[in-house]
C-alpha cells in the first residue's frame, strides 16, 4: 500500500483528501507502478521527470499528485486545456502556457515561486515524447534565477517504480547541467515506450 507519509515530506505542498489519495492508488495499480525513495523537504523545487515518452505519463503524473497528496504544479500546452479536461487539470496545478511566448513563461513561472510559500514546478525536460538527444534547458535557467533547487524523479517501466531519486543545486551553466541531468537519467530509467528513450 502506498503510504505518503513515507514518500512525502513536512514541507512539501498538499492537496486533495483520503477519498483522493484512494483515487490515485488505484490509478498506480491499475498501471502497476509503485514508488521508491522520499522527495527533498524543501517548501519550493522545481520537479523535472524522464523520460517522458508517452501520453500515458500524465495518468502517471495524475496517479502521483493524488495518491500522494501532494500539490505539483505542471506546465502543459494552452491547447490541451479544453473541456471538459480543462477543471480537472487546472485542479490538478496545471498551468496552461504559450510555447510561442517563452519569455512570458518563464516571467510568470518566476512570479509564482516569488509569490507562494510553497511551489513545486515540474517540468518535462524532453519537451516531446520522441526520442531526443537533448533537453530543453529552461528548468535550470528557471530553478537558478528562482534560487530553488532541481529535484529529479525517475520512471523506469522495466520495474515499474517511480523513483524519487535526488535533489541537485542549479547552477549558471544551463546547458552543460541540463546535458548532464540528461545523461544521469538515461543511464538509470526507461520510460513506457522505450524506443522514444
Amino acid at each position: 500500500m502506498i503510504k505518503p507519509e513515507n514518500h512525502v515530506p513536512e514541507s512539501a505542498p498538499r492537496i486533495g483528501n483520503r477519498f483522493t489519495r484512494f483515487i490515485g492508488r488505484c490509478i498506480l495499480r491499475a498501471f502497476g507502478y509503485t514508488f521508491e525513495g522520499k522527495f527533498a523537504n524543501e517548501p519550493k523545487l522545481v520537479l523535472i521527470v524522464s523520460p517522458h515518452t508517452s501520453n500515458w505519463d500524465l495518468f502517471l503524473a495524475i496517479g502521483t499528485i493524488l495518491a500522494l497528496g501532494v500539490r505539483i504544479n505542471f506546465m502543459m500546452k494552452k491547447e490541451a486545456f479544453f473541456f471538459p479536461l480543462k477543471s480537472l487539470f487546472i485542479a490538478l496545478g496545471g498551468v496552461p502556457i504559450d510555447r510561442s511566448n517563452p519569455k512570458r513563461v518563464v516571467a510568470s513561472t518566476l512570479r509564482g515561486f516569488r509569490d507562494r510559500e510553497k511551489f513545486w514546478l515540474a517540468i518535462l525536460p524532453e519537451g516531446t515524447r520522441k526520442p531526443v538527444n537533448t533537453w530543453k534547458s529552461g528548468f535550470v535557467r528557471i530553478a537558478h534565477k528562482a534560487d530553488v533547487p532541481i529535484f529529479i524523479m525517475g520512471v523506469d517501466s522495466r520495474t515499474k517504480t517511480l523513483h524519487l531519486d535526488k535533489m541537485v543545486s542549479a547552477g549558471p551553466k544551463a546547458l552543460e547541467q541540463a546535458e548532464e541531468l540528461r545523461l544521469y537519467s538515461k543511464e538509470r530509467y526507461c520510460g513506457i515506450n522505450p524506443e522514444n528513450n
